[in-house]
């Protein structure tokens, strides 16, 4: 990490430090390389960390909700420049993209928006109204990581003789919890969408098959436990609940829980790289990612509901409809590898989406971000006020807590008590950064670059 306080300082705001953390102290690594510094705040410290790091520019994951919208205009009257890295940049239906490019939120200022690729460039140059944004197509930073050397960190043990071999399945149900909540819940978390794009005004109906899909997928994990050949990863999407595929697993006999592990919190590229064949639910992106580390991958079609199905990306995976089916397909995977009619699909899907990965996206951010700082100017920090000053106080506070900007101390109580009513803010938290998470994140990347036998700090879990 840098020791200069005189180097302009670029602050990265972290969404989920189980996915975003590892490529944020990646990105500060090649940026303190360029002789910047570099600060990682929890996304939720943004106006914090105006006053607390005095930063030269801020890296936000998106700007579209209306309270960072404003603020981003208020850096842009300081001089503080404004970027955005999306934790998702894909999007297969033209409605999507207008969406996501700006068309129904154009009030922000946005210096520099990085895209993972060039369809997202052609929807914020025809639908963002940001003709004085610079768009730069760099991949997905996070990506990196299945490349060398970055990829040392996430590298799984050496296999010992005699080991089955390990099927990941990923599941993505994310929305099946609205089906057992209120109404109300799934109309307001659909809000944003269903009136704008026309894929989302029968949301109900996307959310009954996620509902579905969850408990239909069980019947495919059955079958893989029944088979006794191997040792099965299931990995739910974030925010899933887990406990839904806990109380599954508690009806399994004890030697069927010896050959199956829930893992809900690991970062998802050390559980690709460690798996022989990966296993997904629909369109999923770690079925992308499985083709980055030159893995199997078999798709479970299920409802194919038109919001979670994509027949593009489908067609680069080997298909399972029938729960009966999928031990013979993943003995074929773990024989044959990938089909060579597959291989070609893969690799144009790649360059399409994620322009064709290759490790060096958060190289190519740090290039682009250090040539813009060095030619600004210095912001204007008169304009700081007495409540920016305030923020900066309880910042440093809760650092010598080594908790989150936004901690509260009541918070486990409160969700104790009122688990429905903190859901969400207990949720926030705990997926957030603390400044010893950041520090050993730091020495992970340095563990990368070096040949010494040690092992790197275990990657937070969320």
């Amino acid at each position: 990490m840098s020791d200069s306080s005189s180097a302009p300082c670029i602050v990265l705001l972290v969404d989920s430090k189980v996915r975003d953390l590892p490529v944020a102290a990646l990105m500060a690594h090649h940026l303190e390389k360029r002789g910047l510094r570099a600060a990682l705040e929890p996304l939720e410290a943004y106006q914090a960390a105006l006053a607390a790091h005095r930063p030269q520019m801020i890296i936000f994951n998106h700007l579209t909700a209306s309270h960072l919208a404003a603020y981003s205009q208020r850096l842009h009257d300081m001089g503080v420049l404004t970027a955005v890295l999306p934790n998702e940049g894909i999007f297969y239906d033209e409605e999507d993209l207008v969406f996501n490019s700006g068309r129904h939120h154009t009030q922000a200022h946005i210096d520099c928006f990085f895209c993972w690729n060039h369809e997202h460039e052609r929807g914020l140059r025809e639908y963002g109204g940001q003709a004085r944004t610079r768009i730069e197509v760099i991949g997905v930073p996070r990506f990196d990581f299945y490349f060398k050397p970055w990829s040392r960190f996430y590298a799984p043990p050496p296999r010992q003789p005699g080991e089955r071999p390990v099927v990941l399945v990923c599941t993505n149900f994310a929305t099946a919890h609205y089906w057992e909540l209120p109404r109300s819940e799934g109309d307001k978390f659909f809000a944003a969408w269903k009136d704008r794009i026309s894929r989302y005004r029968n949301y109900w109906k996307s959310i009954e098959a996620h509902y579905l899909g969850r408990k239909r997928v069980l019947e495919f994990l059955q079958k893989l436990v029944d088979a006794d050949r191997y040792q099965v990863v299931l990995r739910p999407h974030p925010r899933e609940d887990a406990n839904f595929y806990k109380e599954w697993m508690s009806h399994l006999s004890e030697s069927q829980r010896q050959h199956i592990q829930l893992d809900a919190t690991s970062n998802i590229t050390s559980l690709i790289l460690g798996c022989d064949v990966e296993v997904s639910c629909e369109t999923c992106t770690t079925a992308l990612e499985s083709w980055i580390a030159g893995k199997p991958t078999i798709e479970l079609l299920l409802e194919q509901d038109p919001l979670w199905y994509y027949e593009e990306p489908s067609t680069c995976n080997v298909h399972c409809s029938r729960p009966a089916d999928l031990p013979e397909l993943v003995e074929q995977a773990l024989k044959n590898g990938v089909p060579p009619a597959l291989q070609e699909k893969r690799r144009a899907h790649l360059a399409k989406w994620c322009h064709s990965p290759n490790g060096r996206s958060a190289e190519l951010l740090a290039d682009i971000v250090a040539n813009m700082v060095k030619k600004a100017p210095e912001p204007d920090w008169s304009k700081l006020t007495w409540t920016d000053f305030r923020r900066k106080w309880k910042w440093r506070l809760t650092r010598v807590m080594n908790q989150p900007y936004h901690y509260d101390p009541l918070l486990q109580f409160k969700h104790l008590l009122f688990p429905q009513r903190y859901r969400v803010k207990y949720f926030t938290l705990r997926k957030s950064i603390r400044p010893s998470d950041v520090q050993d994140m730091h020495r992970n990347i340095e563990f990368c670059l070096n040949n010494k036998p040690n092992h790197p700090v275990s990657p937070p879990e969320s």
